[in-house]
């Protein structure tokens, strides 16, 4: 074999260049002194002995004491497993190390992330601290449109909802149709704090718009399902004119598409007026009366 091909695959294992010649000049005779092996390798006499002392500990050859040390090379077909042990253990040496080096980086980072969120929420505390004096002097203000508030934003819209249904002390009146201001996961939870009041008594009565897809269908199916098994009364309806809530005959809540731009953007408005929330109600008991059980939905 080329004996550049021989010296490249001891490296590969991890061997120097002068542990390779001083193994390849062993084989070369039964036994070798310091001397001899550093005349057939062609290297210093000190790097050769530091060489032999290596392969010795590496099992790659053995030393035959007398008046000169002599040094014999190991039979190759001996070291395959010694040489895959070395290679094994140095491989999960290095395995373990990058283990340590990830479990050092992964806590490094995430301290960095816990200090960042704290920093973070330590901010927004002290923000709303600062602002509140400010929207509570506003409070005190008067303003001719003061009955009205509106939201754009689908989380606060989600929210407010769910704030509405929990104030109600006598009943809530729902219209419930697409699109929907949140995920599916939002309106389970308006679904979910409905059970409060129910168990308080408050009456809660809703009519859903039929979907128009049968897993939508089974879906709203379960949900409404859910809500009717702790005390509300639901009814299902071909089609809805808006989405809508009456809390307490005293709060509308409303619901309102982008005519234009985007038909799935919702603007709510919620309107305390007790002369509007009578008149939707009204709407709303026709609706009632036309509406059918929710069960319907199963067949």
């Amino acid at each position: 074999m080329e004996k550049r091909l021989i010296l490249k695959r001891f490296k590969d294992i991890g061997l120097t260049s002068y542990e390779v010649k001083c193994y390849l000049s062993l084989l070369e005779r039964d036994t070798l002194s310091v001397s001899e092996v550093s005349r057939l390798a062609a290297i210093p006499r000190p790097n050769a002995y530091e060489a032999l002392e290596k392969l010795m500990s590496k099992g790659l050859c053995v030393a035959k004491p007398g008046a000169t040390k002599q040094y014999s090379a190991s039979d190759p077909s001996l070291l395959e497993e010694k040489l895959l042990m070395q290679l094994h253990e140095e491989a999960e040496t290095e395995m373990d190390d990058l283990k340590e080096d990830l479990t050092r980086s992964l806590k490094r980072k995430e301290k960095e992330i816990v200090e960042r969120s704290q920093a973070a929420r330590q901010n927004v505390r002290k923000l709303i601290a600062e602002l509140r004096p400010q929207y509570e002097k506003s409070r005190m203000e008067t303003n001719p449109m003061d009955f009205i508030e509106v939201i754009k934003d689908p989380y606060q819209i989600h929210k407010r909802f769910i704030q509405l249904v929990r104030e109600a002390k006598e009943d809530t009146l729902i219209f419930t149709k697409p699109p929907y201001s949140g995920p599916k996961e939002w309106l389970e939870e308006q679904t979910e704090q409905q059970f409060e009041p129910l168990q308080q008594g408050i009456r809660i009565r809703s009519i859903y718009e039929i979907p128009k897809s049968k897993q939508e269908i089974e879906w709203w199916f379960n949900d409404i399902d859910t809500a009717a098994k702790h005390g509300e009364e639901a009814r299902v309806i071909e089609e809805l004119p808006i989405k809508m809530a009456i809390f307490d005959s005293r709060i509308v809540m409303f619901t309102l598409e982008d005519p234009v731009f985007r038909p799935t953007s919702l603007t709510a408005q919620v309107v305390e007026h007790r002369a509007l929330a009578k008149t939707l109600k009204i709407i709303f008991e026709m609706l009632w009366e036309r509406a059918e059980d929710y069960h319907v939905l199963q067949q």
